[in-house]
């Protein structure tokens, strides 16, 4: 009797220990689902907000090297209107060169 009580004890064990771990994995498996989704939301964000702080940059840089040109300090305007030029080339440029490179690998960014 008492052994047939001890294996009834282990049995349910073994089914607790089961369900257990059923529960435990399904919980990892979402949960890495809603950490990954978080991770793609933030990463759009800030690739919005750098996208919107390099614009706002180049319009800075192309303005005042426009405005020292004329006002006479050609050395420094100069420099301001090519170094706004290629922030606009690469700001603007980029996003559209990677997912070009995503379409031609068939990757998904």
């Amino acid at each position: 009797m008492n052994i047939i009580y001890k294996e009834k004890q282990n049995y349910d064990f073994k089914q607790f220990l089961i369900i257990l771990m059923i529960f435990g994995v399904s919980f990892l498996l979402i949960q890495d689902y809603a950490n990954a989704r978080d991770l793609v939301e933030a990463a759009q964000t800030a690739q919005t907000t750098f996208n919107r702080i390099g614009v706002a940059a180049i319009s800075i840089g192309i303005t005042l090297g426009g405005i020292l040109f004329t006002i006479g300090a050609a050395q420094v305007g100069r420099m301001l209107l090519i170094s706004g030029g290629i922030g606009a080339v690469v700001i603007l440029g980029a996003p559209t060169l990677v997912n070009l490179l995503a379409k031609f690998f068939g990757v998904s960014v």
